[in-house]
């Protein structure tokens, strides 16, 4: 009678998680970030608010350095509630935060508003894609139905933001505030998404969200960065993630700020940011079949060109008026966003490999720490370059700094990342449940 209820139990436990893997990539195709609110959000704090390009940039350095302030206290906080409570809690920070931002007065008020999306953020990063890798079947082929899932998802997700993205260009010259209603309409839906998500725990007793004692987690927390430590392999993904982010994230703001200082109609942001948008999910796409074809080469073939893309818009930047060199700096915007596309995935996946659940949301938190750290001291060089220069010279500089750190640690993880599962030594596969098969790309 027990092993039929257990039964019983495992199947419903089952359908719950497949459950969760149905609904993600609709999902994420609206939640993964905030739509209608890229394209304009540089012309509705410089133009609507009346802050200037540099008072952008620094909330922008701001909000990173909160994200990283909330990493290790969310990571707990995680472990306490569970995955899909928080992710409730992240979605609802976000609609707080842009109905705050709708109605804000002053900087310190932004600030106040990025420390709280901060927290959101932070929370929604360490539960979305744990959560689906939670719900998959624990096989050896678990890595790459996740890639395949959480592509199709991104992929979505970018070519959704491509249209919110045209939308919002449009309704800004109407009125700045519609793509931010607009967006808070969104971030409202994703939490009422979220309620339909089920908890990834397989039996009863784990749906029980363990009550961890400051004590206990402190230990964990030490072991996982004992781990961290010890393991080159997590050590060099760490280091190359947080300086590829930091440029992918930094150069966000700067492409609104360039588009401005060439006196591109407001109308057409959109378009072009949906433009990059569509790039990106494209590729998204094909994050699996870039892995294969690529190898261990992956990372240095999608981190160089980013890099070296850099330097070449902020020189042909200096021509400011010339219609040619908008076209041109469209195509490296389009040649940077649409690599952002797979590398999300793929760098969640390398991570995710020689994991199990007790470390797995610890190393998506110092993941997301060091990636904050970076891009908040890429975006504080940006803000005071901008406050001394224009922002074709700003694209040279850091283009020169970002391709010099990327030639480094690629270098630097030679003979550490990219090779055979079986040649890791025993620190790198300590938390491993199964080696898998596929080679990470360096």
């Amino acid at each position: 009678m027990n092993k039929g209820k257990e039964y019983q139990k495992k199947r419903k436990a089952i359908k719950r998680k497949k459950k969760n893997v149905r609904m993600f990539p609709f999902y994420k195709m609206i939640s993964w970030d905030l739509l209608f609110y890229y394209p304009i959000i540089f012309l509705f704090l410089t133009q609507v608010k009346g802050f200037s390009a540099s008072q952008a940039l620094f909330a922008d350095t701001f909000y990173t350095l909160a994200n990283t302030f909330w990493q290790i206290p969310v990571t707990w906080f995680v472990d306490r509630l569970g995955k899909r409570n928080c992710l409730i809690i992240g979605n609802f920070l976000y609609s707080i935060s842009i109905l705050a931002m709708i109605f804000m007065k002053s900087y310190y008020s932004l600030l106040i508003i990025q420390f709280i999306y901060a927290l959101g953020f932070s929370i929604k990063g360490l539960c979305e894609n744990n959560i689906l890798y939670e719900s998959l079947p624990v096989h050896v082929k678990r890595g790459n139905l996740f890639s395949k899932i959480e592509a199709k998802a991104s992929s979505n997700f970018f070519y959704f933001d491509g249209i919110s993205s045209i939308i919002a260009g449009l309704t800004f010259a109407i009125n700045g505030y519609i793509p931010m209603v607009l967006c808070f309409i969104t971030c409202v839906l994703s939490t009422i998404l979220t309620f339909k998500f089920n908890h990834t725990t397989v039996n009863e007793k784990e749906q029980k969200v363990e009550v961890l004692t400051f004590k206990k987690y402190k230990e964990q927390l030490k072991d996982s960065f004992e781990f961290f430590r010890k393991s080159e392999r997590v050590k060099c993904l760490f280091i190359f993630n947080a300086i590829f982010t930091g440029i992918l994230i930094g150069v966000v703001n700067l492409r609104s700020s360039m588009l401005k200082e060439m006196k591109v109609p407001e109308a057409w942001f959109g378009i072009i940011f949906a433009v990059l948008q569509i790039g990106a999910g494209l590729l998204a796409r094909y994050q699996a079949k870039i892995q294969k074809a690529l190898k261990n080469k992956t990372l240095t073939v999608l981190s160089l060109p980013v890099a070296f893309s850099c330097i070449l818009i902020g020189f042909i930047g200096k021509d400011p008026l010339s219609t040619s060199s908008l076209i041109l700096i469209v195509i490296l915007y389009f040649i940077q966003q649409s690599i952002r596309g797979p590398y999300m995935g793929l760098i969640s996946r390398y991570l995710n490999n020689f994991t199990n659940k007790k470390i797995r949301s610890k190393i998506s938190a110092f993941k997301n720490l060091t990636a904050n750290l970076a891009t908040a001291i890429f975006t504080f060089i940006c803000s005071l370059l901008l406050r001394i220069t224009t922002t074709a010279n700003t694209f040279i500089i850091i283009g020169c700094l970002s391709t010099i750190a990327v030639v480094l640690i690629l270098d630097y993880m030679r003979g550490r990342v990219g090779i055979k599962p079986e040649e890791y030594t025993k620190e790198d596969i300590q938390y491993s449940i199964r080696k898998p098969k596929i080679k990470e790309g360096k």
